[in-house]
């Protein structure tokens, strides 16, 4: 038996998008798939039509007993048809606060439904209490993983270089915002931010991301008539993110919902002083001397006053950097690896 604990396990992982282009976050799952190469066989698919047939035959023909799942529904339930028919186990992950958002009544019988026939996955004890309070589930089938990156891909970027690519003018102070432009992410509040420093002419908003709140967003930003403050960068693909946080003197992250974000894990690794909001796990994954700069969501005046703070002072920006990176190292791929592997390995 204990020979068997050593075996390569065979491990079919679903995500929502594999591109190797890709600009969302889900680019780092494809860390923890080269970090345990050598311990898990993987396959790994999005949830697609085709996919499906290829998931049902790594169950027949590979000998895949273990399904993790990241947010996918249909891969979800095809994981516990599957599992609940011939055997194996479902492990789903979901990382955000979904019950601040109305579903419709089908979407939400089925996300309980796979909730209670799979082990749940999140990324911090907080979320992980609030999650099986919300929807009854039983706390000891709900485990934390915490999210991960490759610490050393935010770093060796020097500020002028990431300047120079990015063609900032030299003297410029640079928030950034990188996210989806969503309610969710709180792209609705970056006006009335940005309107806070609308006579810092030192100061500019790099806005990386896309999405429904875009247009809203620079129309807005345009009858203010902060133009000249902001620049609206759009998507760019997860390998060119390090340029940006190189750039930037803090991050911005005025969210209404989150999870155990990527971004804000990005921004440490990089060394950027954050100013966030209070939501989700963000308070339990940062520096406990760092909450002031974790905010109550919505607070506009608060954020622009611990942005000017921080914009204002290059030593406690320096300062912040090194805690941050020290930090950071706790949710390096390489720490978050035995973690996963482990939580695979239940029940061998």
């Amino acid at each position: 038996m204990a020979n068997m604990r050593h075996e390569k396990l065979k491990v079919c992982y679903i995500v929502p998008e594999i591109a190797e282009d890709a600009s969302t976050h889900f680019e780092h799952k494809r860390e923890i798939i080269q970090e345990l190469r050598g311990d898990i066989e993987f396959f790994v698919y999005a949830p697609t039509l085709i996919s499906i047939v290829k998931i049902k035959f790594a169950y027949f023909f590979r000998g895949v007993r273990i399904f993790y799942v990241h947010y996918s529904f249909k891969g979800a339930l095809v994981a516990i048809l599957l599992t609940k028919l011939f055997g194996g186990r479902v492990f789903y992950w979901n990382c955000g606060m979904p019950w601040l958002y109305k579903r419709g009544w089908l979407e939400e019988k089925l996300f309980r439904f796979i909730l209670r026939n799979s082990i749940f996955v999140t990324g911090t004890n907080s979320l992980a209490e609030h999650y099986a309070d919300r929807y009854g589930l039983d706390r000891a089938r709900v485990r934390v993983v915490p999210n991960y990156i490759r610490v050393s891909h935010m770093q060796g970027i020097t500020r002028d270089s990431a300047r120079r690519e990015l063609e900032i003018p030299s003297g410029k102070k640079v928030v950034l915002f990188l996210h989806r432009l969503s309610r969710r992410k709180g792209a609705h509040f970056l006006p009335d931010i940005l309107k806070e420093f609308a006579i810092r002419e030192d100061v500019l908003f790099l806005i990386v991301g896309d999405g429904p709140e875009r247009t809203n967003t620079e129309l807005r930003v345009t009858s203010y008539e902060l133009q000249n403050r902001v620049r609206f960068e759009g998507n760019v693909p997860n390998n060119r993110v390090p340029i940006y946080f190189a750039a930037a003197d803090v991050f911005l992250m005025p969210s209404e919902e989150e999870g155990m974000p990527n971004a804000l894990l990005e921004a440490m690794a990089a060394g950027v002083p954050f100013v966030a909001s209070d939501v989700g796990g963000v308070r339990e994954m940062t520096p406990p001397s760092l909450h002031e700069y974790v905010l109550p969501q919505g607070d506009v005046a608060a954020f622009a006053e611990k942005i000017k703070k921080l914009l204002g002072d290059e030593e406690l920006r320096e300062k912040i950097s090194q805690e941050e990176r020290g930090w950071v190292k706790r949710y390096d791929v390489s720490v978050a690896a035995s973690a996963f592997l482990a939580l695979l390995r239940e029940g061998d």
